[in-house]
């Protein structure tokens, strides 16, 4: 697995924290499962 470091904007970052918290899962997996989404729309 690779670490990456990113600056997010608060309001992103609250934004996520509030999904993660409703769906019961940690904000990194939320991330993940975002990105995953979209790389494979873009395939």
């Amino acid at each position: 697995m690779v670490n990456i470091n990113i600056e997010i904007p608060d309001d992103v970052h609250k934004k996520i924290k509030i999904l993660s918290a409703m769906q019961g899962i940690p904000i990194k997996e939320l991330i993940i499962k975002a990105l995953e989404e979209s790389v494979e729309r873009r395939e």
